[in-house]
C-alpha cells in the first residue's frame, strides 16, 4: 500500500508541476482523479520527503556550464543535442533553458521541489500532526525549500547588493502549494530574507543526527546558513554557523591514503563519503555531467602544485594531454552540491581572513590542507597580511570546490567586490563575458515567462 501511495505522489506532482509554475485559474478547470493518493499521515509526509530524485538532486548545473571550471571542444560543442545548450555555454543572453516539456528544464526542477516542501509544510498543520516527528519533518521540509531557493537565486538572479537587493529581481517565492497564487518575483533581497527566515525556523525543529546525509540535521541548516551569509557578504555571521555545522562532523578524507590510479578513489559508504553533512546533487546535464567531453583547463589543474594530491585524485589525463575531472565524493561521476566539511573549513578561513582574523585562518585552512598533501611536501601557511592571505584562500577554495556548483556564485561574489574576472570561450568565435554582466543572472526558460508572466530577467 506505501508502494502506490508513493506513486501516486509522484503522478499528483506531474499533475500539479505546470499549473504550481503558472498559478493560472484555468489549468485547474479539469480535476484530477481523486483516487490519487493525499498524503495526510506522518508516514505520507515522511515518504514525500524521503524521495531524494525529487528533492536531493536536480540542483542546478547551469551555473558549472557557464562557468570557468570546464571548456569544450568545437567539436564536441558542435555535438551537443540541444541548441539551448550551446547558448548556455557562449553566454547568450536568451533561450538558454530547455522546455519545461522536456527532462531538463531546471527551473521547473527547482519548483517541482519547493512545491513538495510546500505540499508538506501545508498537510501537516492542516492535518493537526504535533509531536517530535513533525517537528522533525517541518524542519527538514524548510531546509529542504531554503536550499533550493538558494540554489536558484545563484543562477536566475544578480548577485547580492545591499544597495541594490531591494529593487532587482530574486526568485518567485511559493509559500503555499495553491496553484491558484499568481506568480510574481520577489526582490533579491526578499529572497535571501525567506531562506534565513527558513532556516533559523528550522534550527531548533531539525534533529542532532539522521538516517542519512541526504535528510537534513541541524548541522545542515548551520551549514546552509554559513554558504547565504558568506554570499552577501555577513563574514561574522558566516563564520559562526559554520563552526557550528562543524561541531557535529567535522571528519576529513586523508588523500594519503587513497590510490591515485583509482577511477574514483575517494572512499564512500552508500554512495556517499565521510565529508558529506547534508548531500544535494547536480543535474545531470549533457555539458556538465558528462565528464567524458568537458574538459579542464591546463591553467586551472597547473594550480595545483607538486606534493598536492588533488592533482591526480580529482583529474585524469588522457594521452592527448587533455586534462578531465574525475568526481570526488559519491563514487561515480555524479557531482555533489552539498555541504561538506571541507567547504565549511574553506568558509571558516576566508572569513577569518575577511574579519583579519590572519592566524586563525591560517589555522583552519593548514588543517584541512594538511589532509590534501603529500605528506613529506605540505609546508603550512602562515598569513602575515590580509590581501595575500585572502588570495591563498580563494585560491584554495578554487581546488577544492570545483564542479560543486559554486563556481558561478563565486564569480559574480568576487567580481561584485572588484575581482574583474573576464570569462572566455572559443567556438569558432571568441565570446566573452565581462564582470558583472546581466547575464550572470541566467535568463528563465522562455515557455515559463510565457505561461506564467514572471518578469524575465533584463538583458
Amino acid at each position: 500500500m506505501q508502494k502506490k501511495k508513493n506513486i501516486d505522489f509522484q503522478l499528483v506532482l506531474t499533475i500539479v508541476l505546470t499549473m504550481v509554475l503558472s498559478g493560472c485559474e484555468s489549468f485547474l478547470s479539469e480535476k484530477s482523479d481523486k483516487s490519487l493518493g493525499t498524503p495526510s499521515t506522518i508516514e505520507d509526509f515522511e515518504a514525500l520527503l524521503n524521495d531524494w530524485g525529487v528533492l536531493n538532486s536536480t540542483f542546478s548545473s547551469l551555473g558549472d556550464a557557464s562557468s570557468d571550471d570546464l571548456y569544450l571542444t568545437t567539436e564536441d560543442y558542435n555535438g551537443l543535442h540541444y541548441e539551448s545548450d550551446k547558448r548556455l555555454y557562449t553566454w547568450q543572453p536568451d533561450y538558454v533553458s530547455r522546455s519545461v516539456a522536456s527532462a531538463g528544464n531546471e527551473w521547473a526542477h527547482c519548483y517541482n521541489a519547493i512545491y513538495v516542501c510546500n505540499a508538506v509544510l501545508d498537510g501537516l498543520e492542516k492535518n493537526g500532526l504535533k509531536g517530535y516527528e513533525t517537528d522533525k519533518l517541518k524542519g527538514q521540509a524548510l531546509t529542504f525549500r531554503a536550499a533550493r531557493y538558494l540554489d536558484g537565486v545563484q543562477i536566475w538572479s544578480p548577485v547580492y547588493r545591499q544597495e541594490t537587493a531591494d529593487v532587482e529581481l530574486g526568485m518567485v517565492i511559493r509559500l503555499d502549494p495553491d496553484v491558484n497564487i499568481i506568480s510574481a518575483r520577489a526582490t533579491v533581497g526578499e529572497t535571501y530574507s525567506q531562506i534565513i527566515k527558513d532556516l533559523e525556523e528550522a534550527l531548533p525543529l531539525l534533529p542532532l543526527t539522521s538516517v542519512s546525509p541526504a535528510l537534513p540535521t541541524k548541522a545542515a541548516a548551520h551549514g546552509l546558513l554559513a554558504r547565504v551569509y558568506l554570499v552577501i557578504g555577513d563574514y561574522a555571521e558566516s563564520l559562526r554557523h559554520a563552526e557550528e555545522s562543524l561541531k557535529y562532523n567535522e571528519e576529513l578524507i586523508d588523500f594519503n591514503g587513497l590510490s591515485v590510479e583509482a577511477s574514483f578513489p575517494i572512499p564512500v559508504v552508500n554512495q556517499m563519503s565521510k565529508e558529506i553533512i547534508f548531500f544535494t546533487r547536480m543535474y545531470s546535464s549533457e555539458i556538465v555531467n558528462n565528464l567524458n567531453i568537458a574538459r579542464v583547463s591546463s591553467s586551472l589543474y597547473e594550480l595545483y602544485k607538486q606534493g598536492d594530491l588533488r592533482r591526480d585524485i580529482y583529474f585524469r589525463k588522457d594521452n592527448a594531454g587533455n586534462f578531465y575531472f574525475k568526481g570526488t565524493h559519491m563514487g561515480h561521476r555524479g557531482l555533489i552540491t552539498g555541504i561538506t566539511t571541507s567547504e565549511l573549513m574553506l568558509i571558516i578561513a576566508e572569513c577569518n581572513v575577511r574579519l583579519k582574523k590572519l592566524s586563525d585562518g591560517a589555522f583552519v585552512l593548514n588543517k584541512l590542507l594538511v589532509k590534501r598533501w603529500d605528506n613529506g611536501h605540505f609546508v603550512p601557511y602562515t598569513f602575515e597580511n590580509t590581501k595575500d592571505a585572502l588570495t591563498i584562500v580563494l585560491e584554495e577554495r578554487r581546488k577544492e570546490l570545483l564542479f560543486r556548483g559554486l563556481r558561478w556564485g563565486d564569480l559574480k561574489r568576487f567580481n561584485r567586490d572588484g575581482a574583474e574576472i573576464t570569462l572566455t570561450r572559443i567556438i569558432g568565435d571568441t565570446y566573452t563575458l565581462q564582470p558583472n554582466d546581466k547575464r550572470y543572472a541566467i535568463a528563465i526558460p522562455e515557455d515559463i515567462v510565457d505561461i506564467s508572466r514572471v518578469k524575465q530577467n533584463p538583458r
